[in-house]
């Protein structure tokens, strides 16, 4: 059963508006100090070293971009869903920490004190967020757009 809220232009929006402040936040410290990033992407033990440095790269400068098309209203739809791609990568790299039992800072904010241990409350916001991608996916109308690209015409109300 899905709620009807959920397909509400107000509520579309305001999902796409918070999406877009969480990443283009979550991207600034990490892409102004890559190296300390990719130290953090290092301490999950998931991927080589060589690759750490490419993927901290990868990861900070993509969520900037997903956030600022958001926030703009630029293929929406896309940006939209390579954050959902990126938050289920997220979401996997908790719980192989949470699984393995390791005490490490997550890095999602970057350095300069705005992360916090790896946690289930870090899985229960990755899930949200997810969902929040979803319905920007499914009932986007083009609403305050600059390009909205590919949009769901007459499926969210007002």
């Amino acid at each position: 059963m899905m709620l009807p809220f959920v397909k509400n232009r107000v509520f579309t929006l305001l999902c796409r508006v918070i999406l877009a402040g969480v990443f283009i936040f979550a991207s600034w410290h990490k892409a102004m100090h890559p190296e300390l990033f990719a130290i953090s992407v290092r301490s999950y033990q998931i991927l080589p070293v060589s690759l750490s440095n490419l993927f901290a790269l990868g990861v900070s400068w993509g969520e900037m971009l997903a956030g600022v098309m958001l926030l703009a209203g630029v293929l929406i739809r896309p940006a939209a869903g390579a954050l959902m791609l990126l938050l289920g990568v997220f979401i996997a790299a908790i719980v192989t920490v949470l699984v393995k039992g390791l005490v490490i800072d997550c890095g999602c904010f970057g350095p300069g004190g705005h992360s916090s241990l790896v946690s289930p409350w870090m899985l229960i916001r990755n899930v949200l967020l997810l969902a929040a991608a979803w319905v920007v996916i499914r009932y986007n109308d083009g609403s305050f757009s600059l390009w909205p690209g590919d949009h769901r015409h007459g499926s969210a109300t007002s």
